[in-house]
């Protein structure tokens, strides 16, 4: 009788914990992944919960690809895919994709850019007409490249009123350096001396099968969809790839403190950023949790406690980290009252040197895996966003098992990993600082506020 008791009790367990685990699984639809014989890759992916296709081209070509006094041109290309192509002009184009409801749509990231098409089923062929003619067959025409030309030049300008826009520009470099593409800022020189035959270099040596990911998600046939796929993107000529300079942390190096000047600004604006963990790490989800604690959370988060919510410094505080396969970087921002910024200023790293001295706590830790465990599935709602997601993990190195375990593998973080993390990596003293200000009107705050080098916010970061 007692065997048959023991038996039962671990069976129960066995269906309890299995049913835990599924529960934790994130469930993606099934991913045809093949190649063609160019060596394009290309992702099917059936989903037929709404009746859409969503069409996405990966390029791994990104502002890391960009070559001295040529800021802006990864920008600059890939903008001039919707100024026309060979047998359509660009007002045709938008009137085309007005027809059926959509639009063509660029996402940017440092490493590569994203070109997007959504559609209702019924005007698939149509989208996916458009959305080939794009790609493979832009114009460059001069009248293109004047307007771009003339909205990227209009965009520097306003850069220059956006204090956040500001800061990130100076921290950058001093992140990455001026002699590294990611360090560099886009300037009206540069993007001026951007011509049709740069244009014309830039697409040929990174917009090739062999270095690029379509990705097809949505209500289809994987049979149907991959013969017009094989048809369209199978004649794009392949051809010598460039070899990009990876970006290489420098976890040894201190930070420094920048004042950028701007008269008459009656706030603030901070920006601090120092290197992270890469996405190959082993402790990639500690350091999720990690950034999540100290100000990746809302109200919660330990920057918005301290500095707005017992301080009363700001309206808003907190921290992001973009992980990337080759290199990553933790950023905090925030904005104050001029009277405030040296209390702010000390008040953040402060902060920062409490998570590192004492670390987190047993709740924090449970708060951080309820909302990873509440999020993660929220971010699968539609075809687009599955797409944006999976493609985003390829570039990270990550497989669709890996996304599947995100749960599970952040429910495995302990305490003790999370702190070991932040020991290693979280630390005050390899904070880069920028701060955005009036310095006639807060003379007396930097003197307290330790060596810091100053700057006018009109200039070049890298000059």
């Amino acid at each position: 009788m007692n065997k048959i008791k023991y038996a039962i009790a671990v069976m129960l367990l066995i269906i309890v914990s299995s049913y835990l685990n599924a529960q934790n699984m994130v469930v993606y639809p099934a991913i045809k992944d093949v190649n063609l014989s160019n060596g394009l890759r290309v992702l099917l992916i059936e989903h037929k919960e709404q009746k859409t296709v969503s069409y996405r081209l990966l390029v791994k070509a990104g502002k890391a690809d960009e070559q001295l006094g040529k800021e802006g041109i990864s920008g600059f290309t890939s903008r001039m895919l919707q100024e026309g192509t060979n047998t359509r002009a660009a007002d045709q184009i938008a009137d085309e994709f007005a027809e059926i409801g959509s639009s063509f749509n660029i996402y940017s990231m440092p490493g590569y850019v994203i070109f997007g098409v959504d559609v209702i089923n019924e005007y698939s062929q149509n989208g996916f007409d458009l959305f080939s003619d794009l790609i493979l067959e832009p114009a460059f025409s001069a009248d293109g490249i004047k307007r771009v030309r003339k909205e990227i030049t209009n965009g520097i300008d306003l850069e220059q009123m956006d204090n956040a826009a500001i800061a990130s520009n100076f921290g950058r470099a001093l992140l990455f350096g001026c002699e590294t593409p990611l360090g560099r800022t886009n300037t009206k020189k540069s993007v001026r001396s951007i011509s049709s035959k740069d244009i014309h270099k830039f697409y040929g040596n990174y917009y090739n099968p062999a270095n690029s990911i379509l990705l097809v998600i949505g209500d289809f046939s994987s049979e149907e969809m991959y013969k017009q796929i094989n048809e369209k993107f199978g004649v794009w000529k392949q051809t010598q790839r460039v070899q990009r300079i990876e970006t290489k942390p420098d976890y040894a190096k201190d930070g420094k403190l920048l004042i950028v000047h701007k008269p008459k600004m009656t706030q603030a604006r901070m920006y601090f950023n120092q290197w992270a963990i890469t996405s190959s790490d082993e402790h990639y989800y500690e350091y999720l949790v990690a950034n999540y604690i100290l100000g990746g959370s809302d109200f919660s988060s330990r920057l918005m406690t301290a500095v707005r919510s017992k301080g009363g410094k700001t309206y808003s505080v907190g921290s992001n980290c973009n992980i990337h396969r080759s290199y990553g970087v933790l950023n905090v921002s925030t904005f104050t009252r001029n009277a405030e910024l040296l209390n702010t200023y000390k008040l953040i790293q402060s902060e920062i040197d409490r998570l590192n001295n004492e670390g987190i706590t047993q709740e924090e830790l449970r708060k951080a895996k309820d909302y990873f465990s509440g999020a993660i599935p929220l971010q699968l709602e539609s075809p687009s966003q599955i797409a944006g997601k999976i493609l985003h993990a390829i570039m990270q190195g990550f497989m669709v098992d890996d996304l599947s375990k995100e749960v599970i593998n952040l429910n495995k973080v302990t305490v003790e990993g999370v702190n070991e993390v932040i020991r290693q990596y979280i630390k005050v003293q390899k904070l880069n600082a920028v701060i955005v200000c009036d310095t006639k009107s807060i003379k007396e705050q930097l003197k307290q506020i330790g060596k810091y080098e100053q700057i006018g916010y009109k200039k070049n970061p890298c000059k």
